[in-house]
Order: C-alpha cells, then structure tokens, then sequence
C-alpha cells in the first residue's frame, strides 16, 4: 500500500487536472442545487455496532445482500459514489481528501460525509480546519481520522468535531485493533467513533461494541462472500 505522503501527491495531481477540466465555480452551481444529504453519522448510531461496507464498486446483487444484512452505510471512491444512489444509504467518501475542490466534486456526485485525516496535514492545522469549516458549509457530514492521542486533543480544541474514523492499519498491511481500543479512552463521550479495518469474528465486534465503538467499516474482503451472512456471523445471529 502506498505510503500517505504518496497517495497525497498523487491526489494534488489528479485533483489539478480535474480542476483545469472542471473549474470549481462549474462544480458549486451544481452543488448549490443539491437536497440535504442523507446524515452518515445519523445512520450509523443505534443500539447495536453499526456495519459500513467499503467496496470499489456497488450494483444491483450486492444492492440485495446489503439490504438483507442491514448495512448502514457505503464507503465508495470517487469514480462510483454514485453507484450507492440507488440503495438509498449514505455514502462516505473513501479517498484522501486535501483539497476543497474534492469536496465540491464528492457533494455533486452524491457523496454524503468525507474522512479529513489529521495526519495528512501540517502541524499548524490551518489547512484543515479550513477544509473542515467549508465541507460543513456545503452540507457534507465530516468525520476526522485520529491515529495518535495528540490529535484527539488538538480536534476537540480546534474543531469540536462530532466523530472520529480510528484506521486500524498497522503500517506493513495488517490491522491492529488495539489502536482503536487505545485512542477510545481519549474520546469525549458523545463522540460518534467509527473503527475502520481489520474486523473478521464475532469476538472483535463484541469488544468494539462494549468500548463503545459505534460503526464499523468492513474491508472489501466482505464482498467476496455473501455480505449477508457474514454480517449475521458478526453480529452473533447467525443460523
């Protein structure tokens, strides 16, 4: 997997030149006729852990499976946001975020929240506080991703935000679920916390639902099975 610096300047570039095809203004007219979104956060705060599905793509069969594991939301990429349209779930945006031209183009395709994460931006923070302030303005749910405790803290006094993405990556392409349960000692309570990654038993999902894990973004692994059943397993109601 590449690095975050990489995926970064890789992103500026394709975002430069998508710009110079699109320009922004064509993008917030569009933008600025759109209805609300469908709140991801709202969809993902029940009684129960929650369960969002990553996919690279989305269609009619898996449309199905996910209606019959009551999936509660879709982390798509750019170029298929618009897939999760016809499933009515809210649609997280699954691409780095840097530059507020990717908020205006992720609104107009239909997209509902975007992850900013703190790490890709200077110490400073002014960068992202700007790209938090403005994806709110155009109506887009924001969820922060937190790897270490300092940017817990430095969010809850800069920006208050409402929810957090833990990504459980470990670095080489394994997860490690033990850096969700460490940074959740350091979550205000009230904070919607969405564990992404690394989820595969039942036992996982019982010891992120009673440290008070809200949601859980499942790997794209889930689509080579039946989503259906592997969610019942997750949940502990499988027959």
């Amino acid at each position: 997997m590449p690095s975050l610096d990489r995926l970064i300047s890789a992103t500026r570039k394709a975002v430069d030149e998508r710009r110079a095809a699109r320009p922004l203004s064509e993008l917030d007219q569009v933008v600025a006729a759109l209805p609300p979104i469908r709140p991801f956060t709202e969809a993902v705060v029940g009684e129960e852990i929650s369960f969002v599905l990553q996919a690279d793509a989305f269609h009619a069969g898996l449309l199905e499976q996910c209606e019959d594991a009551e999936i509660a939301g879709l982390c798509l990429p750019l170029e298929r946001v618009g897939d999760g349209d016809a499933s009515g779930l809210p649609v997280l945006l699954a691409d780095v975020v840097v530059d507020r031209y990717q908020l205006y183009e992720s609104r107009a395709a239909g997209a509902d929240g975007v992850v900013l994460i703190i790490a890709a931006f200077d110490d400073e923070g002014e960068e992202l506080s700007e790209l938090y302030g403005e994806a709110a303005d155009i109506g887009l749910d924001v969820l922060l991703e937190v790897g270490q405790e300092d940017e817990i803290e430095w969010s809850m006094e800069q920006l208050d935000p409402d929810s957090f993405v833990i990504r459980n990556g470990d670095g080489d392409g394994g997860a490690d679920l033990e850096r969700t349960f460490s940074l959740l000692e350091e979550v205000p309570a009230g904070i919607v916390v969405v564990s992404a990654g690394g989820v595969r038993d039942r036992e996982e999902v019982r010891a992120l639902e009673r440290s008070g894990v809200d949601a859980v973004i499942l790997d794209p692994w889930v689509i080579g099975e039946d989503v259906a059943d592997v969610v019942r397993v997750l949940r502990g109601d499988a027959r």
